[in-house]
Parts: structure tokens; C-alpha cells; sequence
């Protein structure tokens, strides 16, 4: 029997109007190298700043999750992509860590440019910021640097970033805390960043990923996880000179 809804649009020699079709989400990971210490910093003598930039306003990214970041830079970045894009975004960030006489200090990058960092930039039309979650890792690798996470949730979504160590045991344990945190979240959750583990790898990357989640690597070591509020669409990466990963894009389905 057809629906009265059917009858009623062929009377009126309409159609019966379609199911809503899924809206693209799409996430995009950023490891710009930073620091200043490290040997990707400015590669081939290049800023990477400029680039990265351009890229987050033509992939329009929803979230944007950056790695190896220091602060006075990206307050400048989320600048320079609202000016170009005419989109308003939150950004919210989370200090790297030193450890200084058995306290955990904010660790700078080289020439004043603020706080080395990870951070999440998030397009405002995703609600506004209703909390943030960041901190250090109980599990270090003994170095100077201190690991931490970010989750920042929103109206619509919680973003999620982290750079997690190079070392064994510590990269395995951070991994086991990190699937925990995107656990807690839940299914409307987005993260990106750079692991420090491969897939297929032992350890692998895949053990991040909580129950209900999928991940979508760059090939090396930079990974997008989404909860089972979203589908997979399509990926990409970019090349960002200047530093040694490409931009790694995602694009979900919500």
C-alpha cells in the first residue's frame, strides 16, 4: 500500500521527498615540527606555517588537529585561516611538558614562539566549547619531553589530539590510556595525531582505537579515529614543505 505521503506527492505531481543524505565531517591532522630542536624543523629551509594554512582553508576541515605546535604560532594560524576563509574557528591547546627538578614544566620552543604544544582547531559551526581535558600521561619514557592529550568537547563533537612517545614500553602504555580517554568520550568523537606506530606494526596503532571506532592511517605513523557516530567517506594527504609528515585529511559521514 502506498503511503499517504506518496498518494498526496503524486496528486500534486511531486515526488516523495528523499531521505536526508549524510553530511561530510571531515578531520584534518597536522604535525608542522616545531620545536626548533628537532631536524624536521624547518626542512629544506622552509616555514611550513604559510602552507598549512592554505590547506586547512581548502580542505575546510570541521576539526583540525595539530602536533609539534608552538603557541604564538597557532594563535597566528587560526588567524590566518579565518582571515582567508571568512570562518570562524575555536582553538584549544594543551602544553608539552619538561621535566625540571621533578616537576612538569611548559617546555618552549626555540626563539620565542611560545609554548611547544599540541592543539585542536575546531570550526565553530560545531557548536561552541563546553569543556576541555588535557594533561600529561602517567606513563613517560624517561626523557625530558612529557607527553600529553587534549579533548576538547563541542556542541556537536569532542576533538582529540596527542603525540604519543618513540620509545618502548612507554608508546604501548600511552596507547592503553589514550584508548581509554576516546572511550570515555564515546561514539561522537573525533582524533587525530601522530602515534609514533604503524599499521600494520607491532605494536600497532590499531591498539589505540576503542571498541565501536575505526582508524584511518596516513601510511606512517599519523592516524585519524572516528566513534560509531560516523562513517568513513574518503582521505588524502598533502605534502606541507617544511616539515617531515604530510597534512593527513579524512573526510567522515554523520
Amino acid at each position: 500500500m502506498k503511503s499517504v505521503l506518496a498518494v498526496a506527492a503524486l496528486l500534486l505531481g511531486t515526488s516523495a521527498p528523499a531521505a536526508a543524505a549524510a553530511a561530510d565531517f571531515t578531520v584534518l591532522q597536522l604535525n608542522l615540527c616545531r620545536s626548533g630542536v628537532a631536524g624536521c624543523f624547518d626542512q629544506g629551509g622552509t616555514n611550513p606555517m604559510a602552507k598549512a594554512a592554505s590547506t586547512i582553508v581548502a580542505a575546510n576541515p570541521a576539526v583540525v588537529t595539530l602536533n609539534e605546535v608552538c603557541s604564538a604560532e597557532t594563535a597566528k594560524l587560526a588567524d590566518d585561516v579565518q582571515a582567508q576563509s571568512g570562518r570562524v574557528y575555536t582553538l584549544v591547546r594543551q602544553a608539552v611538558g619538561k621535566l625540571q627538578d621533578g616537576r612538569t614544566e611548559p617546555l618552549p620552543c626555540t626563539g620565542g614562539r611560545g609554548e611547544y604544544s599540541i592543539a585542536v582547531l575546531v570550526r565553530q559551526d560545531v557548536g561552541g566549547l563546553q569543556a576541555r581535558e588535557g594533561g600529561y600521561y602517567a606513563a613517560q619514557d624517561g626523557g625530558r619531553e612529557q607527553r600529553a592529550y587534549l579533548c576538547a568537547k563541542f556542541g556537536t563533537v569532542n576533538a582529540c589530539t596527542t603525540h604519543l612517545s618513540t620509545k618502548l614500553p612507554a608508546v604501548e602504555r600511552q596507547c592503553a590510556e589514550l584508548k581509554a580517554l576516546l572511550t570515555k568520550y564515546g561514539p561522537a568523537t573525533v582524533f587525530g595525531g601522530d602515534l609514533n606506530l604503524r599499521y600494520p606494526g607491532d605494536p600497532s596503532a590499531q591498539a589505540c582505537v576503542p571498541a565501536g571506532s575505526f582508524r584511518k592511517g596516513d601510511g606512517s605513523v599519523q592516524h585519524i579515529i572516528a566513534g560509531g557516530a560516523f562513517g568513513f567517506a574518503s582521505s588524502g594527504r598533502t605534502s606541507i614543505p617544511g616539515t617531515d609528515h604530510p597534512a593527513w585529511r579524512v573526510t567522515l559521514t554523520r
